[in-house]
């Protein structure tokens, strides 16, 4: 690791730990404040905004609250550690370019990328999951409203994600362990820095006996240390997202741009949609809860990646 760049590495994880708790500090207070909205617009009459967001948070379990106050937590602390992140090395990495180009040059070439890494992801899960139905190992859900509505919202939602997530991660976050470190190590670094923070960002599963207390949050986090203590919970929830986070890093440094690593998001995103829509997960051994935890994601994120590397691969001369 290089001496100059350890202080950036140390600031990332910094900010990290300190956007959890400031997050863990906020779950209750939100929660709180989101249930007197939900009572308050379902007894006297608002407008339309207030209305559907007080449905949404009378939907609205700890767990998404806690989600919420974690990303509020990053929105609010990002610019400020950007600034002081910025003055000695700068935090956006200027790694050797490709003929794609750094980061967002070569409009037709990333929209490739972009596109063809998409496609793969999707192609391959979903190959996955026609065949685990084929085989009985699935079984058939209806979701509500058309199917064309449907794969358009879950196609926004997922590239809009994709952006902003690959944005921070490999953007930021993956320039400064490049700068920091060899490619190799910045690249697992960069994975497990995302999978801790998937993990942490949506608890699955986890629940706090007394949400409204002051120290809901913390609890939260207590609880989701516990079931990383559990070898089987932190295989299921942890390889995935690992697996996820170095294919997403190995693109992201062979191509010196972000397009590859924001199709290969969004199709793991849109798959996901998708299957949570369509299909219910009767094999939890092979996939876990709602096939996100399990070999297949693994298989599916695995093989994708194989692809993109000779997708990306410079012809012969």
């Amino acid at each position: 690791m290089r001496i100059r760049a350890i202080g950036d590495v140390l600031k990332v994880w910094l900010f990290a730990a300190v956007v959890v708790a400031l997050g863990a500090w906020l779950a209750p207070r939100l929660f709180n404040a989101g249930k007197a909205l939900a009572e308050v617009s379902s007894s006297r009459t608002t407008n339309g905004a207030v209305e559907w967001l007080g449905a949404a948070c009378q939907k609205a379990d700890f767990p998404q609250f806690f989600t919420a106050s974690v990303l509020l937590a990053t929105v609010v602390l990002f610019f400020p550690w950007l600034r002081w992140l910025r003055p000695r090395h700068g935090a956006i990495a200027e790694t050797t370019v490709t003929k794609c180009g750094p980061l967002w040059r070569e409009t037709a070439c990333g929209l490739w990328h972009g596109g063809g890494g998409f496609l793969l992801v999707t192609g391959v899960w979903l190959a996955l999951i026609g065949v685990l139905f084929l085989t009985g190992n699935l079984l058939s859900s209806h979701f509500a409203g058309g199917w064309q509505a449907f794969a358009l919202r879950a196609l926004a939602g997922s590239f809009a994600l994709a952006v902003l997530m690959e944005g921070f991660f490999r953007g930021v976050v993956m320039g400064v362990f490049l700068r920091a470190m060899r490619p190799a190590a910045a690249i697992g670094m960069n994975a497990v820095f995302f999978a801790f923070a998937l993990a942490v960002i949506a608890p699955h599963g986890v629940m706090v006996a007394d949400p409204a207390a002051a120290n809901s949050g913390f609890r939260m986090l207590r609880l989701v240390a516990w079931r990383w203590a559990e070898w089987q919970d932190a295989c299921g929830i942890l390889v995935p997202l690992l697996a996820l986070g170095i294919v997403l890093a190995y693109a992201r440094w062979r191509t010196a741009a972000l397009w590859l690593p924001i199709g290969l998001h969004a199709g793991w995103r849109f798959a996901r949609e998708a299957q949570a829509g369509l299909l219910d997960a009767a094999a939890p051994v092979l996939t876990g809860k709602g096939l996100q935890q399990g070999w297949i994601p693994v298989i599916a994120i695995v093989v994708a990646g194989v692809l993109a590397h000779h997708l990306t691969a410079k012809p012969a001369p």
